[in-house]
């Protein structure tokens, strides 16, 4: 189940791709933090300052996020 998460005070977009055990976070130098499960499969993404990134008409992104 995908889930969708916005911290309005942190401007962070959480996306959650599926339920694994987690074993580790890479961060990007864009940013962009990636959640892997411990047989190395992609679990989630954190989007650090979503809100420079998701502007204009793609701010829908995190206008249907589940806000924190």
């Amino acid at each position: 189940m995908i889930e969708k998460w916005y911290d309005s005070e942190e401007d962070i977009l959480g996306i959650h791709i599926q339920d694994k055990e987690y074993w580790k976070s890479v961060e990007l130098p864009n940013g962009i933090i990636i959640d892997i499960s411990k047989n190395g499969e992609i679990i989630g993404l954190e989007v650090l300052r979503a809100s420079k990134i998701f502007s204009g008409d793609i701010k829908k992104v995190i206008e249907t996020a589940k806000t924190h």
